[in-house]
């Protein structure tokens, strides 16, 4: 599970950003304070998404390319 989340965490977040809207269509009378600490929730989610991404972009930085050693004519075998 938790790979899952590593892996697919912002688009996880992003469901769960368009679903806090369709709570007041589907539930109308849902109190203003439940919307606002869901929002300040999902922006919160969005810091820790972003900061996720961020350190498996500067990770795949440091790592030598798969077709890196194609290029140079090596086998990898």
């Amino acid at each position: 599970m938790v790979n899952v989340i590593s892996k697919h965490g912002v688009r996880i977040y992003s469901v769960l950003a368009a679903l806090v809207p369709a709570l007041v269509l589907v539930w109308p009378n849902v109190p203003w304070e439940a919307l606002v600490s869901a929002s300040a929730a999902l922006l919160g989610l969005g810091v820790v998404a972003a900061s996720h991404e961020d350190t498996k972009t500067l990770k795949a930085l440091y790592e030598d390319s798969p077709f890196e050693a194609e290029l140079r004519g090596e086998s990898g075998e």
